[in-house]
């Protein structure tokens, strides 16, 4: 292997919003994602882009170099928020919301 390793594409998180959506939503989040995939050099290809899918933190499927992959957006990483409701400032751990993806392996078979 030459050259810096690539992070495996689980492995990019687009944090897009914080403790509420970003204002873009989910597909401000998928084009974001996408964006730091093709920037870490991997060749993105969208099929058919972003969609909305109601109830689901699915928002696209794509390929990436061979492999399938669904693009997800919803509270996902970890963060803190400060807390006064006690008068004495505190910081309390709370989920954020990003975008990530994860191999579709519907129909996977390792040949």
């Amino acid at each position: 292997m030459t050259g810096p390793r690539r992070p495996d594409p689980v492995e990019i998180i687009a944090r897009v919003g914080g403790i509420f959506p970003d204002f873009g939503g989910s597909e401000r989040a998928y084009q974001v994602w996408v964006h730091m995939t093709q920037k870490a050099g991997w060749d993105v290809i969208e099929e058919p882009g972003y969609r909305q899918i109601a109830g689901s933190t699915e928002c696209g499927a794509l390929i990436i170099e061979g492999l399938s992959y669904r693009v997800h957006y919803g509270l996902h990483v970890r963060t803190d928020m400060a807390d006064d409701k006690s008068g004495r400032l505190a910081w309390k751990p709370v989920l954020a919301y990003a975008a990530w993806v994860e191999p579709d392996l519907e129909g996977y078979v390792l040949e």
